[in-house]
Parts: structure tokens; C-alpha cells; sequence
């Protein structure tokens, strides 16, 4: 790949690991990774999951065990910064894609 390209790359990706929201993001991670109820509620959900698709008769629980994650404030607070950086990138790889597409056709 071009030189120019993959440095423009790396200043992207220098850019974001320095925004504001990919700082929150990993402190958020961090503080999540440190909380054993929400770790340990998180792990349920995911078990849960697998076992939705086999027996619906765990999608209540399914139900509940979201809800209760929901109920922190931490994990809302994670997932909201998640969404946020995902939008970002989404925006960039859309703004390339098009760049390209316009480019090529």
C-alpha cells in the first residue's frame, strides 16, 4: 500500500485514540471490566442468548437480565460512548467508501 496512505491512516487513528470519546471509552471499559456484578450479568446474557435461539422459553429471562444490566447507570453510560464511536466510524468508512465510489465510477 502507498507510504502517504497508511501515514494518513495512522494520523486517523492517532486522532480518534485522542478524542474525547475514545478516552471515556476505555475508562468506561475499564470501570466495567472492574465491576463483578455487571461482568458477571453480562456473562449471563450471553449464555442466555445461545440458549434463546434453542428454547424460547428463556427469552423472559433474557428480558430480565437486560433489563437489570440496563439498570446501570455505568453500563448505559458504556454503551452510549460505544454508540458514539461506532457513528464515528461509521461516518469515516462512509465518507471513504463514497470518496472511492465517486472516484472509480
Amino acid at each position: 500500500m502507498n507510504k502517504e496512505i497508511l501515514e494518513k491512516i495512522d494520523e486517523i487513528i492517532n486522532l480518534i485514540e485522542q478524542s474525547t470519546e475514545y478516552k471515556k471509552y476505555l475508562l468506561l471499559k475499564e470501570k466495567m471490566n472492574d465491576n463483578k456484578e455487571i461482568k458477571r450479568l453480562i456473562n449471563e446474557i450471553k449464555v442466555l442468548q445461545k440458549d434463546v435461539t434453542h428454547k424460547l422459553d428463556k427469552k423472559d429471562l433474557l428480558k430480565e437480565k437486560m433489563d437489570k444490566l440496563n439498570s446501570f447507570p455505568l453500563y448505559r453510560e458504556y454503551n452510549n460512548t460505544l454508540s458514539e464511536l461506532n457513528n464515528t466510524y461509521a461516518i469515516i468508512e462512509s465518507m471513504i467508501n463514497n470518496y472511492f465510489s465517486d472516484k472509480l465510477n
